[in-house]
């Protein structure tokens, strides 16, 4: 070992900015590390070998020592050495680059799809049974339809962080979720496919955090549930009343629920603090974000709730907005539940995701997350007053996937 070897470094969390002081190995690269302030679980950026070289204060001891070409060891399910567990990463990660393949995260793995092309399921067929062989617990899967091919990769709980080591190797970042109810996680990136999708709303949790979705009280849990199944009934808010009626709670306990759930960002009361003005995607108040459920309409508090709400409500959804530039119309329509987009009326029309965030979303996100009928009329837009702000430019399905994620898990109950 190198006499001025430094085994110590302090990893600093993107998410929450907690600082820890950690010992490094001198013989392996510490590919996972849970923030102990937060939750989230730290993966390397890509390129980087390891957290530390990635959060830490000090390089891992390989790099340290002038190993450039450091890898982390295989996850201990697989059976192959270090040489040609990196040889096999390579061929995982020229079959995505050359396939134009991304990484689908599901309730039991991940799903690398592809681009259809001459050759490729063969292709995948041998690798997976190359995968077989030496990652026993494991289970690949080829599949193919009309224009894609996919291989799953699935096994047991204790597995996952295997699992998740291939996907942040092929370039999927870490991902940022709070546990909303048992079994339920929010966001849900398991409905989020679209590269450009999953990178926008890391950044934006990244920025806002997630703690306010976790670890709800059960009688704030089925508040929030009763004011939003309201919402999509009547397309209007309910009073405290209402939500007691609906939950089987006394209204005194609704009234704290509220209070708890407006401290942290799920619901806006007025400034008595009595009175519902929103419950996120909802709104009591008009807005240029019209949905229709079930032939039920209410407003929306942005272009993501619009898109969001019709799967949280398991419901086909036709939304009615308008560009923010010129004020033409923009007409939306979804099938599969509210998850795939079926009519999109101009059909270049955008959304712009801002990623402002000061304290209380409908203040400050929601005003700046907004449909545009063009690409062009987004890009006016921007030049003029609103110019300042940081934000992001997606496709409707992009913007979508984003909605799916964020809000179909809040009416799904615990599993």
């Amino acid at each position: 070992m190198a006499a001025d070897l430094i085994l110590q470094s302090e990893l600093t969390c993107p998410t929450c900015g907690h600082r820890q002081i950690e010992m490094m190995p001198t013989d392996a690269c510490i590919y996972f590390h849970q923030c102990t302030g937060c939750g989230t679980l730290l993966r390397p950026k890509v390129g980087d070998c390891c957290v530390f070289c990635s959060y830490g204060s000090v390089a891992c001891p390989p790099i340290q020592e002038g190993d450039q070409a450091s890898e982390c060891a295989a996850p201990d399910c697989c059976a192959l050495e270090p040489g040609p567990f990196r040889e096999r990463i390579s061929e995982f990660a020229a079959l995505m680059k050359n396939f134009d393949g991304h990484v689908h995260f599901t309730s039991d793995g991940v799903e690398l799809r592809f681009s259809a092309a001459a050759g490729l399921r063969a292709t995948l067929e041998a690798l997976a049974e190359k995968e077989r062989a030496c990652c026993g617990t494991l289970h690949f899967t080829v599949t193919e339809q009309a224009d894609a091919i996919s291989l799953r990769i699935e096994g047991p709980g204790d597995d996952r962080a295997a699992i998740d080591d291939l996907a942040a190797r092929l370039g999927a970042g870490h991902t940022v979720s709070a546990e909303l109810r048992a079994g339920v996680q929010r966001p849900d990136w398991s409905k989020v496919a679209l590269p450009h999708a999953r990178a926008v709303l890391q950044r934006r949790l990244g920025a806002a955090g997630v703690a306010r979705w976790q670890g709800l009280e059960l009688a704030e849990d089925e508040t929030l549930m009763a004011v939003l199944r309201y919402f999509a009934n009547r397309g209007r808010a309910p009073s405290p009343d209402d939500v007691a009626s609906a939950s089987g709670q006394s209204p005194d306990q609704v009234r704290r629920s509220l209070q708890t759930l407006q401290a942290r960002d799920l619901v806006v009361l007025d400034p008595s603090g009595v009175s519902i003005l929103a419950a996120y995607p909802f709104t009591a108040c008009s807005t240029s974000h019209r949905v229709t459920l079930r032939g039920q309409p209410v407003d929306s508090l942005c272009a993501i709730d619009a898109l969001g709400s019709g799967a949280m409500c398991r419901s086909e959804a036709s939304i009615a907005s308008s560009c923010a530039h010129c004020g033409s119309s923009i007409d939306i329509a979804t099938s599969a539940n509210g998850a795939e987009p079926v009519a999109v009326e101009p059909a270049g029309a955008v959304v712009w995701y801002t990623l402002v965030f000061d304290g209380c979303t409908a203040q400050s996100c929601c005003p700046g997350t907004l449909f545009f009928c063009s690409d062009d009329h987004l890009a006016a837009w921007r030049e003029g007053e609103a110019a300042h702000r940081d934000g992001d430019r997606l496709s409707i399905a992009e913007a979508l996937e984003i909605g799916v994620a964020l809000f179909e898990p809040l009416l799904r109950r615990a599993a």
